[in-house]
């Protein structure tokens, strides 16, 4: 209703009415103005500021501007409805229809945004949260001793999460996955219905309390008895031992039916100045100590000996302001210089050589090549001249004066522990793959481990890596046998021997083996790129290594020994260019030609003759040397003799013996 309207009203009206009905004209005026702009009012909070209670004030406000407006417009109407018949101010009601249908639409609007939205964890008024990194899932490679923290984890993450689907749980659990553990569902196709399976077969073997148990206590009993007073040391024992405790309550089984005797394990590994502090400590009670107590006693002493540590200056990068200039530079010329011998001349990378991964992809020639040129120390890679080198450490193969990365490119070939026969590069190849396996080794706690073997009918003998050989943690017997290759080279010496107890990867009867530990096992790790479900004669077949194009190293050698125990009647031969299948008791192992190769730059020939000749002079050395334990055994002619002699001889007065001689 325009004013011009109101006023004509107005006038009219008050010719025939008293004041009241003017004033009720008026309020009818100003309650329009105010429902007609109800809308763009709010539009002038901004749009960051219109909320769902803020609309829903605003209409509040409109609809009791609009029931005051209702009932004043009554009796306006009642008394005076010929002079508003045919009035625009009839067309009063479209304004509000049209103010209240764009407050409805925003509200609808707000609500569908936080309807949409997600839910907050909480009810509260809690402060916005800055942004948070994201949250990297767990990795489990199959150690018993880190499947309780795993399967926590994942469970809190993924597991209890309604908005994940099966399938995508499982596709998750499968990308946490390593090594052993991942081989258990490997074989389960990815669908909604076997996340529970997965997690089931997975619970079912780790869920072992007797393995877990074994494992946390067997970390704990591998620690070393300190010989000095040591920060890192102890610092070292403090964590493991609460560790264990920790781990072992989580699983049921507390140490409180044993703490005397764990508490006792643990004084026992503490230095003669930590057992004495110890004692004085415990020596006021004749009970028993707590581990409670034996806990807070090593935290005391370890923060003792941090605060008694000298506090390491931090190394000056400029003077004083007003200082000795030539100080200054000697002090910055000292720090450039320090940098650059931390740099490596391969990556330029702030480390040492030996610890750059394109360093040791190099093949050991390309490695002496780059040494020589950047003017390398060829014993110990250091940056200066081999007859400057301090180092008193040789070749850990021949102890020739040259690093052990270099020992290839000092035999005039590229030969590998075992052997590797190098041949004349030609165009074109065929690819082999060698027979390989996946085995279990039993570690000194009894734990099954996975291992990758090498099957080699020609080796005489059984070989180890030393790095299975640390992971077992086996106890080694000394052994000094020469290893020989192709050619009759000497190419490694044995470090040790080990007694190992190998079962199929599927399971089965076990295998004792004694093994020689060389320097370096084997460079062949497979790696050939090939599709092997060409290979269709290899279907359905129950396989020894199922990645046998993988890369991994080889951790064991399989001498003709052992091959001739395991192998099973059965061959199965493929088409021109691949790999046959021997059927054996490890399962089917895949061997020959595996298609074409361009340009091979090495042949892989594996033959290995042990010469125990030095081992066995030694040893007799050794004998020859040892004292006798008892009296030498005498032959019949020899016993006879020493009886008449007992019985027959005497010794005079003058001290003289007289001896029968026999008949």
């Amino acid at each position: 209703m325009s004013k011009e309207n109101a006023k004509k009203i107005a006038g009219a009206v008050s010719k025939e009415t008293n004041r009241e009905m003017e004033g009720l004209i008026r309020s009818q005026h100003e309650l329009y103005g105010r429902i007609a702009r109800s809308y763009e009012n709010l539009r002038k909070v901004g749009s960051p500021n219109i909320t769902i209670g803020l609309v829903e004030a605003r209409l509040q406000a409109l609809e009791s501007n609009w029931a005051k407006f209702e009932a004043q417009h009554e009796k306006i109407y009642a008394a005076y409805w010929e002079i508003l018949v045919d009035h625009d101010y009839e067309k009063k009601d479209e304004a509000y229809i049209q103010q209240k249908g764009m407050f409805l639409e925003t509200l609808r609007k707000l609500k569908s945004k936080a309807d949409s939205a997600p839910a907050p964890a909480a009810a509260g008024t809690n402060p916005p949260r800055t942004t948070l990194p994201r949250i990297q899932l767990p990795e489990f490679a199959g150690k018993y001793e880190e499947w309780p923290a795993f399967r926590d984890l994942f469970h809190s993450i993924i597991g209890k999460d309604a908005s994940t689907t099966p399938v995508e749980k499982l596709h998750y659990l499968k990308s946490c996955l390593k090594g052993e553990a991942e081989l258990l569902v490997r074989s389960l196709p990815t669908t909604d219905k076997n996340f529970e399976r997965a997690w089931k077969t997975l619970t079912d073997y780790y869920q072992n309390k007797r393995l877990l148990v074994r494992s946390y206590l067997a970390q704990f009993t591998s620690l070393q008895k300190l010989k000095g007073e040591s920060v890192s040391e102890l610092r070292k024992v403090y964590h493991r031992v609460v560790s264990t405790v920790g781990a072992l309550d989580s699983i049921g089984r507390p140490i409180s039916r044993s703490e005397d005797l764990f508490v006792h394990l643990v004084v026992d590994l503490l230095d003669p100045r930590s057992r004495r502090e110890w004692e004085n400590a415990v020596s006021e009670t004749p009970d028993p100590p707590s581990f409670a107590v034996l806990q807070q006693f090593l935290d005391r002493r370890l923060h003792t000996l941090e605060s008694l540590q000298p506090a390491k200056p931090k190394k000056a990068i400029s003077a004083k302001a007003g200082g000795n200039s030539a100080q200054q530079t000697r002090a910055l010329h000292a720090k450039a210089k320090e940098n650059r011998l931390g740099r490596c001349s391969v990556c330029q990378k702030g480390h040492f050589i030996m610890f750059c991964a394109a360093y040791k992809g190099k093949t050991a020639a390309k490695q002496k090549q780059h040494v020589e040129a950047n003017n390398l120390c060829l014993n110990c890679l250091g940056k200066h001249k081999l007859n400057e080198c301090d180092s008193k450490r040789n070749c850990s193969v021949c102890d020739g004066r040259h690093h052990s990365s270099l020992h290839d490119a000092y035999q005039g070939t590229e030969v590998a522990t075992t052997s590797h026969l190098a041949q004349g590069p030609s165009e074109t190849a065929v690819a082999v793959l060698l027979a390989t396996a996946r085995v279990r080794v039993r570690d000194r706690f009894g734990i099954e481990r996975t291992a990758r073997a090498l099957i080699n009918q020609g080796s005489e003998s059984l070989l180890v890596a030393e790095s299975l050989v640390q992971r077992l943690k086996l106890s080694r017997a000394p052994a000094s046998v020469a290893v020989f290759g192709v050619g009759g080279k000497r190419t490694a010496r044995a470090r040790g021997l080990v007694t190992l107890e190998i079962s199929p990867r599927g399971g089965g009867p076990s295998i004792a083996v004694s093994a020689l530990i060389p320097p370096r096992l084997s460079l062949y790790g497979g790696g050939i790129r090939a599709d092997k479900e060409a290979w269709t004669h290899l279907r359905g077949l129950e396989l020894a290594d199922p990645e046998f194009l993988g890369s991994d190293p080889m951790d064991l050698l399989l001498g003709a020994d052992v091959v001739a125990e395991i192998l099973q009647p059965g061959l199965l031969k493929g088409g021109a260019h691949e790999p046959v299948a021997q059927k054996t008791a490890l399962g089917w192992i895949i061997s020959g030609a595996a298609g074409a190769v361009a340009n091979p730059e090495v042949a892989v020939a594996h033959q290995c003759h042990v010469d125990a000749e030095l081992s066995a002079l030694v040893q007799g050395f050794w004998r020859q040397e040892e004292l006798p334990v008892g009296p030498p055994a005498l032959t019949r002619e020899e016993q006879k003799a020493e009886d008449f002699f007992a019985r027959t001889h005497l010794r005079t007065a003058e001290g003289r013996f007289v001896v029968r001689l026999p008949s």
